[in-house]
């Protein structure tokens, strides 16, 4: 297989993807919940502040992840256009960061939060992979260690938290992830027990 790994280039590869991620999330029972949009391609608030990444067999993507910023991103007028084209109504939200709505210690994610006040950081979120390529876990394991890299490397992050199930908190582990200093695992809604994951450069 001959993947690659790499930020999106242009707005139809992100059309692409956001399709990508609302088939796989609608083929899930547990995230076909988390749809915010009645089109075959999923979309949200968070991507107009959000970089996003992908994977490609050849041209064709087979999987995807974004980091959510505190400020607009290099992508975000693709997403301006994506959301006008179609005609997307989204409703306002107060939030930065998905985990502020999910997790349910509103002070702890306040401190937590302020903790990373001058420095560049991101949620990572919204993971998703073709299901031709989920075996044996090799295009996850690239996709994350290339996120990673490119986090550090070209985007000079000081560090990444995500929300995920304590499955994957293990998982994550061997890329330098660990469950957050005094975080507590939580349930939102319907959706599986998740935990908070942070990365430190």
């Amino acid at each position: 297989m001959d993947i690659i790994y790499r930020e999106v280039k242009s707005k139809n590869e992100l059309e692409s993807l956001f399709r990508l991620r609302h088939k796989i999330y609608s083929e899930d029972q547990d995230l076909r919940s988390m749809i915010s949009s009645d089109l075959d391609f999923e979309i949200n608030n968070f991507d107009l502040n959000a970089i996003h990444f992908g994977a490609f067999d050849a041209e064709k993507p087979i999987a995807y992840i974004r980091i959510i910023c505190d400020s607009k991103t290099i992508f975000t007028a693709w997403v301006e256009e994506l959301i006008s084209e179609n005609k997307i109504i989204l409703n306002a939200i107060n939030e930065i960061f998905p985990l502020q709505i999910y997790y349910p210690n509103k002070v702890w994610i306040t401190d937590f939060l302020k903790g990373f006040k001058e420095s560049k950081v991101g949620e990572v979120g919204k993971l998703a992979i073709a299901k031709d390529y989920r075996n044996a876990g090799e295009v996850l394991d690239n996709l994350i260690s290339s996120l990673i890299a490119y986090l550090k490397e070209v985007q000079n992050f000081k560090a990444a938290f995500g929300l995920c199930t304590k499955k994957l908190a293990r998982y994550y582990r061997k890329f330098g992830f660990k469950i957050a200093e005094n975080s507590e695992s939580f349930c939102y809604k319907d959706l599986p027990e998740a935990v908070i994951v942070l990365f430190e450069k």
